[in-house]
């Protein structure tokens, strides 16, 4: 088995991706940007840092880069709007980093998370789903800041000799995710199921790529281990509205689903992506196909009077 530091090993998706390659064998070294049970402190933005973090932990196969610059509740895309020097810093350079660092001690692969926020407004492209050599035009800080990364990781790969992968992940969800943003309305139902009060929330019904976190841990479990990955994958989990999944949510919590309000505005504006790539060659499949499937992970909380 490899041993593979983690990054951004306290996130939503850190979280998911450490107990999936625990769970394969992996050893793992698990780091944030401050330390807790488990958890190395590591600051991606840092070159001295990570160069004295590397020389301590010899034998290191890969990584598995998931730092990325939030704002609390606010979320990723938000955090890098309304900051988007910092955003740049550790988003682009903690990136370059992260790569330069582990071709210097010898690790031989840099899986990172990317976004599908990379792509522009879904009517600019002329195919139903975008394959991962479609043109970016990112219209965000955040997407912005994705884009740097997947042009700067093939240049590093060959300038160095250290494999870099990206995963351009969709909207990842499931119980955990603590922090809103575009999933606010999720978020504000299951504080409803656990409260035991009315929920009152709007959903987008706008069609786009969803991916439960734990399907999303395992893809990037798997471009780990492969052999001569491509430098670049989508991955699905399936595809429907806020709305759909909040409903399905609603229903596996007992919550009343009345106060799910529904509007066609504040969905993501970008194209449905071609996952066939990852599939095909790597036979990825997700563990929750549809929306009932993923929902049903959000388990009955216990009500307060129980």
């Amino acid at each position: 088995m490899n041993q593979i530091i983690v990054t951004g090993a306290t996130g939503f998706l850190g979280e998911a991706v450490s107990e999936e390659l625990a769970l394969a064998g992996h050893t793992l070294v698990r780091t944030d940007r401050r330390e807790s049970s488990g958890v190395q402190a590591l600051d991606v933005t840092d070159a001295k840092d990570l160069d004295r973090f590397f020389a301590l932990h010899s034998g290191v196969t890969s990584v598995v880069h998931l730092a990325a610059a939030g704002s609390g509740a606010d979320g990723l895309v938000a955090g890098a709007s309304g900051n988007p020097a910092s955003a740049v810093r550790t988003n682009i350079e903690g990136f370059v980093h992260v790569v330069e660092t582990a071709a210097r001690h010898g690790v031989h692969r840099v899986v990172w998370a990317s976004s599908t926020t990379v792509y522009g407004a879904a009517p600019s492209y002329t195919s139903a789903q975008v394959h991962e050599d479609a043109p970016f035009a990112p219209t965000t800080i955040y997407g912005s800041t994705k884009v740097a990364c997947e042009h700067l990781g093939p240049v590093l790969a060959a300038n160095l000799g250290v494999e870099v992968v990206s995963l351009r992940l969709p909207m990842v969800y499931g119980p955990g995710r603590w922090y809103g943003g575009s999933q606010e309305a999720l978020i504000k139902i299951v504080d409803s199921a656990r409260t035991s009060s009315p929920v009152d929330t709007r959903c987008w019904t706008t069609r786009t790529d969803w991916i439960h976190v734990q399907d999303a841990a395992s893809a990037l479990r798997i471009l780990t281990e492969v052999e001569e990955p491509s430098s670049a994958y989508h991955v699905v989990g399936h595809r429907g509205s806020l709305a759909e999944l909040a409903r399905q949510i609603a229903a596996t919590l007992n919550v009343a689903p009345e106060g799910i309000e529904t509007t066609d505005v504040g969905g993501p504006d970008i194209p449905l992506t071609d996952d066939s790539r990852i599939r095909t060659r790597h036979r990825w499949t997700p563990q929750y196909p549809t929306a009932a499937t993923g929902a049903a992970t959000f388990k009955q909380p216990i009500q307060p009077n129980q």
